[in-house]
């Protein structure tokens, strides 16, 4: 589904209506004049018209990242979820979601269903170990670590009852935290759950393989690079 980089807005006859033209990537400008199909028209309201006006650049992006939810939700037949934030200059930040079909994403949806439950679960798993624990793993004290937490330099999970744990598998072999994942965190927003997930995922960027394996390769930009575009809105 080719959504138009070249986005044309033009004025209604309508006094209270404003038409957006999306024109096909693949058309030229004089193709596109000739062929119906291969321009679309939509109709909004003359103060969204206005206000889309002067922001084409941001819809183009939303356009786009659309197009591109929709043609995978399509293929995987299952939806796709969309986090729109409109920063005060109208310039949308798009994150992308993974499908409810993944099963990490399922279990974890289903956990916040049923009370944290499948939360729980994964916190008292046997990969899940306190602060303390965690600063022997790293040689590290627990003040130390705690700091680190703050940073984003090591992931810890909190749930309803049991306080933080912090997964060991995020220890290197050399006995150091994973490189790279401060700005791992910064890239998915800063929350923890998104970081565990992004790590626990399989991603093609990455060959198919999983963040958490990639930064344990040092592989560090393109786990980044992956975890960018699933901020920004680029569906893979």
């Amino acid at each position: 589904m080719a959504v138009s980089k070249s986005i044309k807005i033009g004025d209604s006859s309508k006094d209270r209506e404003g038409r957006i033209r999306v024109r096909s990537e693949a058309a030229s400008a004089i193709a596109a004049s000739r062929s119906a199909s291969e321009v679309t028209e939509v109709t909004v309201a003359k103060a969204s018209f206005l206000m889309l006006r002067e922001h084409k650049g941001s819809m183009r992006k939303l356009l786009t990242s659309y197009a591109a939810a929709a043609s995978k939700a399509e293929r995987l037949g299952h939806p796709v979820d969309m986090i729109i934030t409109v920063k005060p200059k109208a310039e949308p930040a798009i994150v992308a979601r993974a499908a409810r079909g993944d099963a990490l994403d399922q279990a974890l949806a289903a956990g916040r269903a049923r009370g944290t439950i499948r939360v729980a679960d994964i916190l008292k798993s046997s990969d899940m170990v306190t602060a303390r624990e965690f600063a022997t793993l790293i040689g590290a004290s627990h003040e130390t670590v705690n700091q680190k937490r703050k940073t984003g330099e090591v992931l810890a999970l909190a749930g309803a009852t049991r306080g933080l744990r912090y997964p060991k598998w995020q220890v290197t072999p050399d006995g150091r935290p994973l490189p790279g994942l401060a700005d791992l965190f910064r890239a998915l927003g800063g929350h923890p759950w998104t970081v565990y997930r992004f790590l626990l995922q399989r991603h093609a960027e990455l060959g198919g393989g999983t963040a958490l394996d990639a930064l344990k390769r040092n592989r560090v930009e393109q786990a980044l690079a992956a975890a960018r575009n699933l901020s920004e809105g680029t569906f893979a």
